[in-house]
């Protein structure tokens, strides 16, 4: 290989190489080249032109010998002008946050000395998950989070026991790498960070340290120390080159250990990303997949990794929780839905759209301080205010808000995909009702960790949830469960029940329904009753396995399980009869023999436990 083109070695960054420093710049022009400054950008050392014996197609690259690379920083120039690397690993720190640039960025060449001692990749499936989405400033950036490092990386690290401690296995974290936050179009921040950005780099803003880089690893191998995952958001533009994408990703996996990526545009190559080798167990998310070759990665034998990442989940639950009509059917469909070939993410709130907190406190959107004039935003938000609009005193109101969060956490547990929940969900984060707070940098859009006592209750029942998701792993399949008795044990692995056992609600005005559940040949029962309805609802348990009977483990309602058991039966002879008879000719579940009375709007989880009084049901609940 000619000394030159031993230049032109993946990834493209600058980089110091056993000669000096490698540089590489992607242009068609015959007049570029490098602009050397000392460390802190202020005094420019050198210009360096590429020669034409630098350059291949339209690439340049060039290795500058005696360089020292921790004195400089650096910058291109094309036909005249100054220009940032697209690049760059880092950037000379101090840009104050939202303040315009007016001049290029000078970029730092990163050293590879960073210590990961024995960090390892979780590798987590997508069944044993449990995403949280957050934004790096706005996690810690408020003073009530009582961190040191305030907004940054560092800031979420402080706060991984609080992650740990309701569940949490995956972090996701909206654009973290170097981005122009200031929009000269809009004269406004984009706070979110979906635009182009400078994607080899971690975002300089978020980080304590003049050396984000550094702390952004500290962060990924803190993580892992504790069995969790990060996961990365990167928006594309339309147009972005296929095979950089491909580069960019292999980059953060490499360097900086990244466990998953939730890819966002509309050209992402998802059949190159889903065969390149180097990937093969990293989590790739989109919400395109269409591309993506299945049958050549059933052959691979693989863990699922490619997953679908889409807002279709939350629309129909979202309209169950407010007692919509004709739900029922929909919200059955999507609690199952759960590919064998990818995994998939359901959540009920995101950066886009209400949070909890706001789903149960408005009905409409409050996106004056965006400055659109109530432009922006979806206008679809499936809420409801409980009975008035925004904050309240009204203890009622507030009650009934608190419980429907508890529904809507009762229900994103029951899908059979991965549940993610968006930050400060746990303890009833609200933005005001600002639905699309995009380019909002305020408390609007920073968590208020008073809100953590507060609603200390939301967090603790979220912690049952997961709990009791952990112990049953028929929640937690990493396929769609089967709607018949495949193990011959008298039940299928999923059941759907009305006021009658064995039966789903169809018709368009129900708004309840029962889910059984059942595991390890039928030693393990787990029903869960919904009822969205504004009144209380009647529905049939079907009988459990002799020597069982069921239990009340967890309910949104203080009220369930008062006076709630209903005997059934028939005449006892004639029972016994009929059950002997139904055991000869099949081993199909026999019929219901009593229902619970669910509250109003109300989720009720129920264990099928032991009894030393074998399968006798007394009319009153805890008699």
């Amino acid at each position: 290989m000619s000394e030159n083109r031993s230049n032109f070695i993946f990834p493209l960054i600058a980089q110091v190489t056993g000669k000096g420093v490698r540089f590489c710049l992607e242009t068609d022009s015959c007049d570029c080249g490098i602009i050397l400054y000392d460390a802190k950008g202020e005094n420019e050392l050198k210009r360096i032109p590429f020669e034409s014996s630098d350059r291949i197609g339209n690439l340049y690259c060039k290795t500058v010998p005696d360089v020292e690379a921790s004195g400089i920083s650096y910058i291109f120039y094309v036909d005249g002008e100054p220009v940032s690397d697209p690049r760059a690993t880092g950037f000379v720190p101090g840009r104050e946050y939202g303040v315009p640039v007016s001049s290029p960025m000078k970029a730092l060449i990163g050293i590879d000395d960073f210590d990961w001692e024995d960090d390892r990749n979780p590798y987590l499936s997508y069944e044993d998950s449990f995403w949280y989405l957050l934004h790096v400033r706005g996690f810690t950036r408020s003073a009530t989070s009582g961190v040191k490092a305030r907004g940054t990386f560092a800031g979420i690290q402080e706060k991984l026991d609080h992650l740990s401690s309701i569940g949490v296995t995956t972090l996701e974290l909206q654009p973290s790498y170097e981005f122009i936050e200031w929009d000269e179009e809009t004269e406004r921040i984009n706070y979110w960070g979906y635009k182009p950005g400078l994607y080899y780099a971690p975002k300089a803003a978020y980080s304590y340290s003049d050396d984000p880089s550094c702390e952004f690893r500290n962060l990924v191998k803190a993580l892992h120390k504790r069995g969790m995952e990060i996961c990365m958001q990167f928006y594309f533009a339309p147009g972005f080159p296929e095979a950089e994408v491909l580069e960019i990703l292999r980059y953060w996996v490499v360097n900086y250990h990244i466990d998953a990526f939730h890819l966002m545009g509309i050209d992402i190559p998802m059949r190159l990303l889903s065969a390149d080798s180097l990937l093969a167990r990293t989590k790739i998310l989109s919400d395109h997949l269409e591309n993506v070759n299945f049958e050549a990665l059933r052959k691979r034998g693989s863990q699922r990794f490619i997953g679908y990442y889409s807002d279709d989940f939350q629309y129909p639950l979202r309209r169950l929780i407010k007692s919509d009509d004709g739900q029922v059917s929909d919200c059955l469909a999507m609690l199952r839905n759960n590919p064998a070939d990818y995994g998939r993410i359901n959540f009920l709130s995101s950066y886009r759209g209400f949070t909890l907190m706001d789903m149960v406190s408005y009905d409409r959107k409050h996106n004056e301080e965006n400055g659109e004039e109530g432009r922006d935003g979806s206008d679809h938000n499936f809420s409801w205010n409980c009975g008035e609009e925004g904050p309240t005193r009204r203890k009622k109101i507030r009650d009934l808000r608190i419980k429907q969060i508890r529904n809507a956490y009762s229900i994103l547990m029951l899908g059979a995909g991965t549940p993610l929940i968006f930050m400060g969900d746990e303890f009833g984060n609200s933005q005001k009702g600002n639905n699309n707070p995009y380019c909002i940098d305020s408390p609007v859009t920073w968590l208020d960790w008073k809100d953590a006592s507060r609603y200390s209750e939301l967090t603790e029942y979220l912690k049952s949830l997961v709990a009791l998701r952990k112990k049953y792993s028929v929640l937690r399949s990493s396929r769609e469960l089967f709607m018949i008795d495949t193990e011959n044990c008298g039940f299928p692995e999923i059941s759907y029940h009305s006021d009658t056992a064995w039966r789903a609600a169809s018709e368009y005005y129900s708004r309840s329904f029962g889910i059984m559940y059942c595991e390890k040949d039928a030693q393990s029962l787990v029903y869960a009753a919904v009822n969205m309805n504004w009144e209380e609802a009647l529905l049939a348990l079907p009988r459990p396995p002799k020597g069982y009977e069921w239990k009340l483990v967890l309910s949104t309602d203080p009220g369930c399980g008062k006076d709630d058991v209903y005997e059934e039966r028939a005449a006892e002879e004639a029972e016994i009869k009929d059950r002997k008879s139904e055991a000869n000719e099949s081993r199909t579940p026999a019929r219901d023999d009593l229902k619970r009375i669910i509250p109003g709007r109300c989720v009720a989880f129920y264990e099928a436990s032991k009894t030393e009084t074998g399968n006798r049901i007394s009319k009153k609940a805890g008699k």
